[in-house]
């Protein structure tokens, strides 16, 4: 990758005028809510120059106070780029009274009830990441994560000038509970070496017909050598299984027709369990669900061992370039999830995600608003490298590539990543649709797994689940 001599003077300059802005900053009284180091951020915001002759008295004792020390909850291992962030963070603010300690939770049920059970005694918690939008609307509702308004138009830090118009897509009943802090782009992700030695071009549309024959040739070998075309990871959440495949064509409401009707009989949903049926069940081109739960495989276990030639994920980054751990030698890229005829390419899998909330028990929220808008708009490079791509318009795109490339040079395909993982699109699948989201899912997730066991076909497990969710929504 080149980078000219014009573009490193203008990083440099960045750099400066984030130092002097700093130095400025931190020679000002700490009232514990600063604007964002940003010029724009920090012009916008005039409330500083409009406190009480109290108010500066009390900011003045808070400058003599010890340290904040603030506790972010996420659910990526330290070591893949948070814990960097925050050290990044702690030498930045050392002398503003600010300092943050990074708390991993595991992404799955016992890790968010851990979490929650955190935010509403109102102990451990002062920020923390929410990965999808339906628990940041249970979450906002039970009040588990502050509404921003206020501090939003008090330091005039506009969501849209950094995110978009998309931005309001993730508010919660008008209001902002989070700030989106990755960009979020799926796709299929591929074994090229295995591509290139079957004479298959990386795809970059194809169709449910052809990702399945696709599959089918690149799947041989029989009992503990065979190796699979594909690996589903359906014992993880059957539910996103489907959506993933569903949300290409249709939308972001991969089970809603409305807020009172599912859309479990869809054409394109029975589609996408079906693909995924006859893949498991009838082709043999991926382990069964049964198998995946009794065996407890894993994507890293599949993939990155040779067993699967494809698996879905942009997650799945940090273990390709965690070769110490999962070692392999060969390049993996990415493809667009398929679309069931062509020409049905409407939206793109993604969004905004890793949603940063304040806890609205903190006895620290302005301090953890310094770093929320600081992390957001700022301080993500050490996170790309395990595969988050910034959100926020204001990273360079060169830099955001070469870390999320570093140390991975020789494992995974550029070209690809940017395409697929990077570069962001337009027209995403954006979930509106939450009601009665955790029950509509349970249902979703019972009715898929009698039929992936084979106690039901795919059309009579779809009309029972949409007969079940429906009277939910009634």
């Amino acid at each position: 990758m080149i980078i000219n001599k014009e573009e490193v003077i203008v990083r440099n300059m960045k750099k400066v005028w984030a130092l002097v802005l700093t130095t400025a900053m931190a020679l000002s009284v700490l009232s514990g809510c600063s604007g964002s180091q940003k010029p724009e951020a920090t012009a916008a915001s005039g409330s500083q120059e409009q406190k009480t002759e109290g108010e500066k008295t009390e900011a003045a004792g808070n400058s003599e106070k010890e340290t904040v020390t603030l506790r972010m909850w996420g659910g990526v291992p330290a070591e893949a780029g948070p814990q960097a962030a925050c050290d990044n963070f702690n030498e930045l603010y050392k002398d503003k009274g600010i300092q943050v300690e990074y708390e991993r939770f595991v992404n799955d049920d016992t890790g968010n009830l851990k979490l929650e059970t955190n935010l509403l005694s109102g102990t451990g918690v002062d920020l923390y990441m929410t990965y999808a939008t339906d628990v940041l609307a249970k979450r906002a509702g039970g009040n588990m994560a502050l509404d921003l308004t206020d501090l939003m138009a008090r330091d005039g830090f506009d969501l849209k000038q950094y995110f978009g118009n998309m931005a309001e897509a993730y508010f919660v009943d008008g209001k902002p509970y989070s700030i989106p802090t990755k960009l979020d782009q799926y796709g299929i992700v591929i074994n090229k070496d295995m591509f290139d030695e079957a004479g298959i071009e990386i795809p970059t549309d194809w169709t449910y017909e052809e990702f399945a024959e696709t599959a089918r040739k690149l799947t041989h070998g029989e009992g503990q050598d065979k190796v699979y075309g594909m690996f589903w990871n359906s014992q993880q959440d059957l539910s996103y299984v489907f959506g993933y495949l569903v949300a290409q064509t249709n939308g972001g409401d991969p089970m809603y027709l409305s807020e009172t009707e599912t859309s479990f009989t869809d054409p394109v949903v029975v589609k996408s369990v079906d693909l995924i049926n006859s893949m498991m069940n009838v082709d043999k081109t991926s382990p069964t669900h049964t198998d995946s739960v009794t065996q407890k495989l894993s994507q890293e276990g599949m993939f990155l061992t040779g067993k699967s030639a494809m698996t879905v994920g942009p997650w799945m980054v940090r273990s390709i370039k965690d070769t110490a751990t999962y070692p392999h030698d060969f390049t993996t890229a990415f493809a667009p999830y398929p679309v069931v005829e062509k020409g049905q390419r409407n939206y793109t899998q993604g969004g905004y995600g890793d949603h940063l909330c304040i806890n609205p028990k903190s006895e620290n929220i302005d301090a953890a608003w310094e770093f929320a808008k600081w992390y957001a708009t700022e301080g993500m490079i050490p996170v790309v490298e395990g595969g988050r791509v910034p959100a926020a318009n204001t990273y360079n795109p060169e830099e955001v590539a070469k870390a999320f490339l570093n140390g991975a040079e020789d494992h995974i395909d550029l070209d690809s990543a940017m395409k697929i993982l990077i570069t962001p699109a337009d027209n995403y699948a954006v979930p509106s649709i939450t009601n009665h989201i955790a029950e509509v899912k349970k249902v979703a997730t019972e009715e898929l797994e009698k039929i992936f066991i084979g106690q039901q076909t795919v059309e009579e497990g779809m009309a029972k689940a949409k007969e079940r969710a429906d009277a939910l929504l009634k």
